[in-house]
């Protein structure tokens, strides 16, 4: 199933990762589309991407409960008649339990895929990566020698953590994969370490970046938070939206997923409104440019918030690009995927692939 968040066209198409989970009925399936569309609704609109708010949801639950018992190939195949349906109306890609292997088995069937398939130097979770990175470094303005907990080392965990230490920042790092936590330079407190810690909410740190499961943070963690900030890549990490206006009336920075994890979206529009740039650009360019443009956008949220005198999540429509448009919704501005060629240019980048990223394509399914 497609849930969208807004009217979808060839226009404006709607643009979301494709998720395959075991839900317990259809109504919980339907719900969830829509949330997660809502959320890449989002993303698009404060990014100008050029897409609208959607994403695909298919319930595993009739393949014995599990997701290890779907027909990945039948299920491409299906997936692809439903976007040749929607006529260029939906473009898809990555998102739980699909991965660009399958993006390039359904790219195969449709032409309604954006997952890195033009230049498979580029990784789309490490785009993310740099997108947090941005958000992370706009909130504490450095990173020397600030405290952060990453939870969740993942594809994109495990970037943001190997950045952050590379930058100066102390890092502690968590996830349910103890191994995967291991990153050099950061100290490991996952559960069965020697510096295991088991209430890490309450750590006296200047951020907490979740990277890992939706709903991570419950009242009784709210309640004992030490972070002064909370920013990271996870969609919906509080348990509710009472325990998110806890947190931010307490004091808490928070910034919404909507701004910091929107590093794939950009990508997306990179590849969809220039694609000749997107097929000749060295990796490293377009992550920095997701860098920056999340960081820009941030410092801008941060200060509408003050200025405003109100929490950054309600901040979050007033730095959208499309704020103060007529009812009708004006999407005629360029798509920021266009102005990726004038910064790398600016940059001094050669629109060249060479060998950087060549490391980062070899592993772009790497958990």
């Amino acid at each position: 199933m497609v849930g969208a968040a807004a009217e979808i066209t060839r226009d404006r198409p709607g643009n979301g990762g494709f998720r395959l989970w075991v839900y317990s009925d259809l109504e919980t399936a339907e719900r969830e589309a829509i949330g997660l569309a809502q959320g890449m609704e989002v993303k698009h609109t404060t990014y100008n991407t050029g897409f609208a708010g959607a994403k695909v949801v298919c319930d595993a639950s009739g393949a014995n409960n599990s997701v290890l018992n779907v027909n990945k190939n039948e299920l491409m195949k299906a997936t692809a008649a439903l976007l040749h349906e929607l006529n260029g109306t939906m473009y898809t890609g990555c998102d739980l339990n699909t991965t660009t292997g399958d993006m390039d088995n359904l790219s195969q069937d449709c032409p309604y895929v954006l997952a890195a398939i033009a230049n498979e130097a580029v990784n789309p979770n490490d785009a993310t990566a740099y997108g947090v990175l941005g958000a992370v470094e706009s909130v504490l303005e450095h990173f020397h020698g600030k405290t952060v907990v990453v939870h969740g080392c993942g594809s994109v965990g495990g970037t943001v953590a190997r950045e952050l230490v590379r930058a100066g920042a102390r890092v502690y790092t968590i996830d349910a994969d103890v191994a995967k936590a291991d990153i050099f330079g950061a100290t490991n407190i996952s559960k069965g370490t020697p510096n295991y810690v088991e209430e890490f909410w309450k750590m006296e740190i200047d951020a907490l970046v979740p990277c890992s499961i939706s709903g991570l943070i419950s009242m009784e963690m709210a309640k004992t938070l030490g972070c002064k900030a909370i920013v990271g890549a996870t969609n919906l990490p509080f348990k509710s939206i009472e325990v998110q206006q806890f947190v931010e009336d307490s004091g808490i920075t928070f910034v919404p997923e909507g701004v910091s994890s929107a590093g794939a979206v950009i990508v997306d529009s990179i590849e969809h409104f220039d694609l000749k740039a997107f097929k000749e650009a060295q990796p490293i360019d377009i992550y920095e440019f997701c860098r920056h443009v999340v960081l820009e956008k941030t410092t801008e949220l941060l200060l509408t918030a003050r200025l405003r005198e109100i929490v950054t999540s309600k901040a979050t429509k007033f730095i959208s690009e499309e704020y103060g448009a007529s009812e009708e919704h004006n999407y005629s501005q360029m798509p920021i995927g266009r102005t990726f060629r004038f910064w790398a240019q600016g940059r001094g980048s050669v629109i060249n692939p060479g060998a950087a990223g060549t490391r980062k394509a070899l592993s772009r399914d790497a958990p």
